[in-house]
């Protein structure tokens, strides 16, 4: 999983931003750990049509150890805000993790 670095701050960034909010344009990627905490998390039960057939599933905001927060789905047993997770798979550009 790669992460963009603000070369002004140092702040990172899930995607690719067009700028940082220190005003700052050049990014350098790095490659993260695929290590975080949950940082929010809920349970879909209700999803657009081409997820139907997963339903239900978890959702969290998963703060890496980089500093990055990114949406990801949760793979396996349910998790808590706070709990450690860890990077499974990314598949169709959205990230998978799981209890660490």
């Amino acid at each position: 999983m790669t992460v963009a670095r603000c070369n002004g701050c140092g702040k990172t960034h899930a995607g690719a931003p067009r700028f940082c909010a220190c005003g700052g344009e050049g990014f350098a990627a790095i490659e993260a750990s695929g290590r975080g905490a949950v940082y929010s998390c809920t349970t879909l039960y209700a999803a657009a049509e081409r997820f139907e057939n997963d339903l239900p599933f978890q959702i969290a905001i998963v703060e890496l150890e980089e500093g990055a927060r990114l949406t990801a789905r949760i793979a396996g047993a349910a998790v808590s805000i706070g709990d450690r997770v860890r990077l499974v798979e990314e598949r169709g550009g959205v990230a998978f993790f799981s209890a660490a």
